[in-house]
């Protein structure tokens, strides 16, 4: 009888414990929507965190914007067309296949220094991480038609698995 009453507890034990961390986990869980977004700002921070000079990008007295492809799609049908020089030379870059969004920022910064081929202190950077976890960092300046690209830097980075929708 001792045998049956220690089984019978320890089913009905197993069950509250079920029933109880699935009820503790749907409580913790956030849209999908969120989710991703999280996910995606996960990615580009690992990415900044692999390339020193990417922490002007999370300084408050630097000027810097934020774009997706989508941001340069609007940005295209906003001018009829006429910002296509330079975001032609960006949009083609986000072409491909990679781990999260890619984004491309652009910053105003003191410490960007003016020359006869770059006549503005803006510089942009592309960013993205590849499938395999490389960061990658695209830095281009505003030419005379367009993004130049004027280095390209790859590290190897964390892969930061999407746990969305499961």
């Amino acid at each position: 009888m001792n045998k049956k009453l220690v089984i019978y507890v320890m089913v009905c034990l197993s069950s509250f414990l079920v029933i109880f961390n699935s009820a503790f986990a749907q409580s913790k869980k956030i849209p999908n929507k969120e989710c991703q977004e999280r996910y995606y700002d996960e990615v580009i921070d690992d990415v900044k965190s692999s390339f020193p000079e990417l922490k002007t990008l999370d300084n408050p007295n630097d000027y810097v914007q934020e774009y997706t492809h989508s941001d340069l799609d609007k940005a295209m049908m906003a001018t009829g067309g006429h910002a296509s020089p330079y975001t032609d030379t960006v949009s083609h870059l986000f072409e491909g296949s990679f781990s999260g969004f890619p984004r491309f920022f652009v910053a105003q910064s003191d410490n960007v220094v003016e020359n006869d081929k770059y006549d503005s202190n803006y510089v942009g950077y592309f960013l993205y991480k590849k499938t395999d976890g490389t960061d990658v960092m695209v830095k281009m300046r505003p030419g005379k038609t367009g993004w130049d690209i004027v280095d390209k830097k790859e590290k190897k980075g964390k892969i930061t698995p999407y746990k969305c929708g499961e």
